[in-house]
This record gives structure tokens, C-alpha cells and sequence, in this order.
């Protein structure tokens, strides 16, 4: 008798995990990807691959329970998007029915994401490997027929160049051609005149673009762009550091509100705190209310500026007052 009551717990226990790897869904909150399947993939490849993207907890279980249904015969090749809220027989159900999106979907990249940032979006939504599209968003034969690219050299980054906007990305989109729509939206964005008038300063677009990435990334809105543009201008003309924290966070891969002082003494180039002028390039991709900002800072008198907690920017004309404003609105 005994014996029987172990064998009915082990296999209720067995019954609890087989339900447990294959109906239950996993966290409700998790993002939907797109999850590729290309021709004359079988089941166990498709099984290790959602395991592997961490979308279902067992490789094996979904393997053998797609065979015992004849699954394994039915799958059908395109991009679906799933999600780890989906049970594994639902994501198998949606393979095997052919519940492909075959159309589009739509990329929203938001003003001042670097490079980096936007690698990581692509990959979290399936859509491309961070390595596969970082080396699409370097300078190539490919885009030289965008002529406000002409002054880069090969294999720099397209950082500042990669407009930020709402994208729709096709079935059959590669890295190079999104790369090319965001090329195309900057072109359109930042027209022929405002290029001129960057000219007519005496001014590059790269140097341009460059400032308007580190206003974008300092702003709380858009209404401060320009007088935070005017403290970095005046930096400039007086040859003194930006020392924007914004630059050491793009170094470090960190978003602290204030970097460290071991942070700000790191070495790199695009470190502000420790360089004189412009970093060599931008440090992500403004929008164009900061592209103006850059071309048009406001006029003033100040070098310092700091944004307390859920209040409006603080502005000093002298270190001193800047420490005293620290004390007051920080500390």
C-alpha cells in the first residue's frame, strides 16, 4: 500500500512538472520579440533556440512533446512574435498555425540614444544581434551618396547621424536598409538651410552634432536646450572643460545623475572632465529641437548649471555660486 501512495505522489509529481514546462506561462510582463524560424529548421533546432532567448524553461520537454503530436512536421518558416508570457504549447500552436508576421512592425528610437542603446532595442525585440547591426551603423561605401556624410571616414560611427523617429521595419528589412531610413530622416530633418548655416559659422555638422548630443543628454526639456547650448558655448570660447556628466556616463555605460569623482577621472577621449573642447564625436543621436539649440545657443553670461530633484534648471556665473547653489538645491 505504501508503495502504490509513493507511485501516485511521483507521478503526480511528474504530471505538475510536465504541466508546469509546457502550459504555464512565464512573467505577464514580459516584452513580445520577434522570433525567426527559417526554412527547413526542425523542431529541436527551434526548441534550443527558444530556450536559448530564455522564452521557454525547456528545450527538451517542447521537443518531445511537438513530436508526440507530430508537431515536428508542421512547422512553418517566418517571424513571429511570442513572448515568455506565452506558454510553450502556445508559442508551438502559433508555429505550427502558421501565426506569422509577415507585414511589419513599428521601431521607435527616442532622442539622444547612442549607438549602443539602439543595438540593445534590436536585440531585445528579435529583431537583429548587437553585433549584427553595429556593423551596419558604421560609415561604408554603402551610404556615401548621403553627402552630409562626406567629410567621415570609413568605419566611423554613425552616432549623431542616426535620426531618432518612429520607423516601420519590414519583413524584409536588413540593418543596412533601417540604417539607411534613419540616414534619410536626418536628411530630411536637418535641411540643406540649416547645413548652410552651419557653414556660414564656420562650423561643421559633425561639431554640430556633437554639442546637440550632449545638450540632449543635459536637458530636462526641450525649453533648456538652448541655455544649456549658451553655458557649453561659452565653455568653449573660453577654452574651459565642458565637463559635461553626460560624457562620462557615455564612457562608463553608466546613467548616474552625478558621476563620481573616480568617474569623472577616468581616461578616454569623450571624458569632458578630462579633455579640453569637443569629444571626438557625439554621444548619441539628438533630435532637432537640440540640433538648433547647438547652432543657436542662448546668449548669457553663465558656465554652470544643475537641475535639482523635480525643479527648473539652476544657473551660476561663477564656481563659487555653483557650489552654493550645490549646497542649497543637492545636499
Amino acid at each position: 500500500m505504501a508503495l502504490l501512495v509513493v507511485v501516485a505522489f511521483v507521478a503526480l509529481g511528474v504530471v505538475l512538472l510536465i504541466n508546469h514546462l509546457l502550459f504555464v506561462g512565464g512573467d505577464i510582463s514580459a516584452p513580445e520579440v520577434v522570433f525567426d524560424i527559417l526554412p527547413g529548421q526542425n523542431l529541436r533546432t527551434v526548441s534550443a533556440n527558444l530556450a536559448g532567448a530564455g522564452i521557454i524553461p525547456s528545450a527538451k520537454a517542447l521537443e518531445l512533446f511537438g513530436r508526440w503530436q507530430e508537431y515536428d512536421k508542421r512547422l512553418q518558416a517566418g517571424r513571429y512574435l511570442v513572448s515568455a508570457a506565452l506558454s510553450p504549447v502556445e508559442i508551438l500552436n502559433k508555429i505550427v498555425s502558421g501565426d506569422a508576421v509577415f507585414d511589419e512592425m513599428t521601431l521607435t528610437i527616442p532622442e539622444g540614444w547612442s549607438l549602443n542603446d539602439i543595438e540593445e532595442h534590436m536585440e531585445e525585440l528579435g529583431l537583429f544581434s548587437r553585433e549584427r547591426f553595429a556593423e551596419a551603423a558604421v560609415m561604408q561605401p554603402e551610404y556615401r551618396d548621403f553627402d552630409f556624410l562626406a567629410p567621415l571616414e570609413d568605419d566611423t560611427i554613425l552616432d549623431g547621424y542616426l535620426f531618432p523617429d518612429t520607423y516601420r521595419v519590414f519583413s524584409d528589412s536588413t540593418p543596412e536598409t533601417i540604417v539607411r531610413r534613419m540616414l534619410t530622416a536626418f536628411g530630411q530633418r536637418v535641411t540643406q538651410d540649416i547645413r548652410d548655416e552651419i557653414a556660414a559659422q564656420g562650423r561643421t555638422l559633425h561639431e554640430v552634432l556633437t554639442l546637440a548630443s550632449i545638450v540632449q543628454n543635459e536637458a530636462g526639456n526641450d525649453s533648456e536646450m538652448p541655455v544649456i547650448a549658451g553655458v557649453f558655448q561659452n565653455r568653449l570660447d573660453i577654452w574651459m572643460p565642458l565637463e559635461s556628466d553626460a560624457t562620462v556616463n557615455y564612457v562608463l555605460g553608466t546613467n548616474k545623475r552625478q558621476p563620481t569623482y573616480e568617474d569623472t577621472a577616468v581616461q578616454d577621449p569623450y571624458n569632458t572632465y578630462q579633455n579640453y573642447g569637443l569629444p571626438p564625436g557625439p554621444i548619441g543621436n539628438p533630435g532637432l529641437n537640440a540640433i538648433l539649440a547647438a547652432l543657436n545657443p542662448a546668449q548669457h553670461d553663465y558656465l554652470f548649471f544643475l537641475h535639482p530633484l523635480g525643479g527648473e534648471i539652476v544657473l551660476s556665473r561663477t564656481f563659487e555660486e555653483h557650489l552654493r547653489n550645490k549646497a542649497r538645491y543637492l545636499n
